[in-house]
């Protein structure tokens, strides 16, 4: 079957999310850092994954503070996000054999991720 009448391949998808660009930039960062060694990568995972999952708390907390006036609780749940992300990094740059430095570039991986995402054109420029 030649590649005219065959089945459609599948094409890859670049990430349309910020979470989604986050995540494969953490990847394309946790393999560079293998090069340093396995604990080198683990600290960019772990980095980056405590950004991520700030990220998406931050995205939510977005998207239910413009749904209408934010109300006491969501104040609170702001603040308490912010010390849940704290009190995680330091607890895993003191109980686990975490590379600062290294932990640190996971930590950044949101900042090329959020640069690619201000780039990228929205669904009104895409067509969709």
């Amino acid at each position: 079957m030649s590649a005219a009448t065959g089945p459609a391949r599948e094409r890859f998808r670049w990430p349309r999310t910020l979470p989604g660009k986050q995540l494969l930039v953490l990847t394309l960062a946790a393999l560079g850092a293998i090069s340093y060694g396995v604990p080198a990568a683990v600290s960019v995972l772990v980095g980056g994954g405590i950004q991520l999952v700030n990220l998406r708390g931050l995205e939510r907390s977005v998207a239910w503070l413009t749904g209408g006036a934010p109300g006491p609780i969501a104040h609170v749940a702001g603040g308490l996000r912010f010390v849940l992300v704290l009190a995680s990094a330091l607890v895993a740059l003191a109980m686990l054999p975490i590379d600062p430095l290294a932990f640190g570039v996971g930590i950044a991986t949101v900042v090329p991720a959020a640069i690619w995402h201000g780039l990228s054109p929205g669904p009104l420029e895409r067509g969709a």
